[in-house]
């Protein structure tokens, strides 16, 4: 397991892809951090609850790429072709999912604290530089670093169970950006289930409170069980489906 495990962790490190999304990320959290300190009114961004919006950019980028990367992780095996020989080299193919799984983890923590500490760099320097008093205590800044890298690293094993399951690379990135970015912002409109979704449960996980949004515990079992049920599922398909 241990060999698999360091096979996974070189792939990850040696993948251009994996390199390219995380610069991409450290893009996205700074453009969107511009965007959200510069354009509205100082009024505007001087309670609390917005400026928790503002710092919660981290997250969704964070779960977002980290579920990229998960998805990347089994996709781009079965679509170039490599996940043949790989099969190969090991027969047994619940240690190399249970490796995927792991080292997708792993980079999720990666990709989640990354994503969170520059948020709130960012965040809290335009907030400085704008004149606007900071609303957020050293726990608020605590819950966001450990709760958005928490959700970021369950992201990406839910990213690897879809690719799993999708097989399709183009169809799985797809249908992550739509899904975060798209429908749980359509849901959002109606909080009795918004609260219940992936996304939305990781936003609680890192902090964000009010209607619509579970406690941090409840949102932190609720994405474990989200993540524990996809990746359980995409393991039984990789073992039961033919490789082509």
């Amino acid at each position: 397991m241990t060999g698999r495990l360091r096979a996974e962790l070189l792939k990850q490190r040696s993948t251009q892809t994996t390199l390219l999304l995380f610069l991409t990320m450290l893009g996205l959290v700074a453009l969107a951090i511009a965007i959200h300190v510069l354009a509205p009114s100082a009024s505007t961004l001087s309670t609390r609850s917005h400026q928790l919006e503002v710092f919660e950019v981290g997250t969704r980028v964070g779960m977002l790429f980290a579920g990229l990367v998960g998805a990347l992780a089994i996709t781009g095996e079965i679509r170039y072709g490599t996940i043949r020989p790989t099969f190969l080299v090991t027969p047994r193919r619940g240690p190399v999912i249970a490796a995927k799984l792991a080292i997708s983890g792993l980079a999720g923590i990666v990709f989640g604290l990354v994503a969170e500490g520059l948020g709130a760099t960012a965040a809290t320097a335009a907030f400085s530089a704008r004149g606007i008093e900071n609303q957020l205590s050293g726990s608020d800044y605590l819950q966001l670093l450990v709760g958005g890298t928490t959700a970021a690293a369950l992201w990406a094993t839910i990213g690897l169970g879809i690719g799993a399951l999708v097989r399709n690379q183009v169809g799985t990135l797809v249908g992550l950006c739509a899904w975060i970015l798209l429908v749980e912002n359509l849901i959002a409109f109606d909080p009795g289930a918004s609260q219940f979704a992936p996304g939305v449960a990781g936003l609680a996980l890192a902090g964000k409170t009010g209607a619509g949004f579970l406690a941090p515990a409840a949102a932190a079992l609720l994405l474990v069980l989200y993540a524990a049920a996809v990746s359980a599922a995409g393991w039984l398909a990789t073992l039961r489906r033919d490789i082509a």
